[in-house]
């Protein structure tokens, strides 16, 4: 029998134990969090989820929907399915938030030479760290434009950090790059950023690029780093 097909419990009448009876399976909370940003395609999960296979990504996506995590919007005549995340799905946010900045102060490390990286994952872990030390500056908008058609737009609107996919109007700095020099770019120590990256350019006037530097300076944090 396939592991991963077998129903599998803690048998314990606690909520953490039953929480992770339904979303303690390899993958899950990945598929959560590739949601949150709105909703993705089988073959958008595909690509996010680098490594996971259709097969499996098929089976979690049934289970999280019998569970009432999320929803698949089968429109009649159309061939694409589209997923999203239902209110009790929305309601992981906050968790899945939490986990990462666990894994900020204490598992955090650069990205191995083969190992995937997605500018959504680093972007979104930037935002949360900058909410969470209260990187506080005039509210803006900064416009990440990845080569693929991959754009995302990370703003201060005087009181929280967002992050977005698609453009923006008029944003104070643009960063134009590559995924691999986008990780890079943000694992790599501060004090690196103030040199020219290959594949990485930072458009915008003097104060908001110097704005932008010092903001996420912060990041990546790790265990040998203190809090500002």
């Amino acid at each position: 029998m396939d592991v991963e097909s077998r129903t599998q419990t803690y048998g314990h009448y606690c909520l953490m134990a039953q929480t992770l009876d339904q979303l303690g399976d390899r993958w899950t909370l990945l598929v959560v969090r590739d949601l949150v940003h709105g909703p993705r395609r089988f073959t958008d999960l595909v690509d996010v989820l680098a490594g996971i296979t259709p097969t499996t990504l098929t089976r979690r996506l049934r289970e999280l929907e019998q569970r009432g995590i999320l929803v698949a919007d089968r429109e009649p005549g159309r061939r694409e399915v589209w997923y999203r995340l239902t209110p009790a799905g929305r309601d992981l946010v906050p968790t899945l938030e939490q986990l990462a900045l666990w894994g900020l102060r204490n598992a955090v490390r650069p990205p191995g030479p083969a190992e995937p990286t997605h500018p959504e994952h680093l972007l979104w872990a930037l935002r949360i760290m900058l909410d969470d030390v209260g990187a506080v500056i005039e509210p803006a908008r900064w416009q990440v434009r990845v080569a693929g058609g991959e754009s995302f737009v990370l703003g201060f609107d005087g009181e929280r950090w967002t992050l977005s996919r698609g453009e923006t109007e008029d944003p104070a700095v643009t960063v134009t790059t590559t995924r691999p020099a986008l990780a890079k770019f943000l694992t790599g120590p501060p004090a690196a950023r103030e040199t020219e990256f290959t594949d990485l350019s930072v458009a915008g006037e003097d104060r908001a690029v110097r704005t932008m530097l010092d903001s996420i300076a912060v990041f990546p944090l790790g265990p040998g780093r203190q809090w500002p």
